[in-house]
């Protein structure tokens, strides 16, 4: 089985697929097959089951119960995947592009289109909850829509909704606006824990820091069932010392 095939088994076996890319890279097989990957999908979530993407994006990071957007199907189909999944509401680890984390693992990626913006929007602004106004902000900044994001985000804060969600989300998005400085302020809030491990892993690993121990930290802190627990562990894999 190649990566791309091993990625369309993400969602019913993300963690198994990213298990397996971890004894390859083990065994010394990624490099012989790099040059044999190809781009990857141009309908890159095909094979996600969307309820267990809201799941990783949801409820493993603190919101249980919530319901996903009518449109998150649509999102997991069509939103970019990135090489580097920050842990953050919103976000999950079935978004990984491993083609080009494994052909250039600390490139950035350019920033992809909007998904699905006026449904998302829509729901977004039901939401009444402080708490579930930041994940509606973090599935808005997934959508590619980072400045519906932001407002619903200054949103949230004014109606008085948890401080380590919202400097998780406010890091989330100065990451990916490149902002490296205020991403790693912003992370450097949360207490010690997975997200704050994951996070400032990808951040220490962009800025050519050493990063393998944050990520094995970090997988180390996250039940072996959880998608997070298998990123992390590729992560700390494909990371520097």
């Amino acid at each position: 089985m190649n990566h791309d095939e091993a990625m369309h088994l993400a969602g019913r076996g993300l963690a198994e697929a990213l298990q397996a890319q971890t004894q390859e890279a083990n065994a010394g097989l990624i490099p012989a097959v790099r040059d044999a990957l190809e781009p990857h999908d141009a309908n890159p979530g095909v094979g996600t089951p969307p309820m267990e993407a809201w799941e990783a994006a949801s409820e493993r990071l603190g919101w249980a119960g919530m319901a996903p957007p009518a449109a998150w199907g649509t999102l997991v189909l069509e939103a970019a995947r990135v090489p580097h999944v920050v842990c953050a509401p919103g976000d999950y680890p079935q978004r990984l592009d491993v083609t080009a984390l494994l052909k250039a693992p600390t490139a950035r990626e350019e920033s992809g289109g909007v998904v699905s913006a006026g449904l998302l929007e829509s729901w977004a602004g039901q939401q009444k909850q402080p708490n579930n106004m930041v994940l509606a902000a973090g599935v808005l900044r997934v959508a590619g829509n980072r400045q519906a994001a932001a407002q619903m985000l200054q949103r949230a804060i004014a109606d008085g909704a948890h401080s380590d969600h919202v400097a998780n989300l406010q890091g989330a998005l100065a990451f990916d606006a490149g902002d490296m400085k205020k991403a790693h302020a912003c992370w450097t809030l949360l207490p010690e824990g997975p997200t704050r491990w994951h996070n400032l892993g990808l951040l220490a690993w962009l800025t050519g820091e050493p990063a393998r121990e944050l990520f094995t930290k970090a997988r180390a802190g996250i039940d072996e069932r959880d998608p997070w627990h298998h990123l992390a562990a590729l992560y700390a894999d494909v990371a520097s010392d």
